[in-house]
């Protein structure tokens, strides 16, 4: 919540603030690195999928297993497209505790604590992605060659 402190004395003149971008980002990995990564993200994801879904079974629910699996599979859709771009020079007093005069920092911080919630699922996500394009990649080449 903004203080009375951060209405009066930032209002007519704000800090710089980040800000979120999206996109696609590619891996200039070797192939092959981008086959194993991919491939042990997938099977993490299913392991994650299987432990916290589907391995309920004295009390297994369909629907509460779905909605899980939809959670976690739209929270990776998430991390993969939205990259948090926080300020780091506009973060408070040392970097982590709040400035009571400016409520710039507390946007910046917002973005920090998003990026750091989002970097799991970035590190499950990219090379999943990237696997994908390198499949089609393949898929493409062997239709055109044949």
């Amino acid at each position: 919540m903004m203080s009375i402190f951060e209405w009066f004395f930032e209002r007519n003149n704000p800090a710089p603030t980040g800000n979120f971008e999206s996109g696609h980002y590619y891996l200039d990995w070797p192939r092959i690195w981008i086959i194993v990564a991919g491939l042990l993200s997938v099977i993490f994801v299913g392991f994650i999928i299987y432990a916290i879904c589907f391995n309920y079974f004295y009390n297994f629910e369909p629907d509460t297993a779905l909605f899980n699996s939809i959670l976690i599979i739209g929270y990776l859709f998430v991390s993969y497209f939205i990259y948090p771009k926080p300020n780091t020079e506009n973060m408070g007093i040392f970097g982590f505790i709040d400035n009571p005069f400016r409520y710039t920092d507390d946007v910046n911080r917002f973005l920090m604590w998003s990026q750091i919630l989002l970097f799991p699922g970035k590190i499950i996500a990219i090379p999943i992605v990237n696997l994908w394009f390198v499949i089609m990649t393949i898929k493409n080449n062997k239709n055109q060659t044949g």
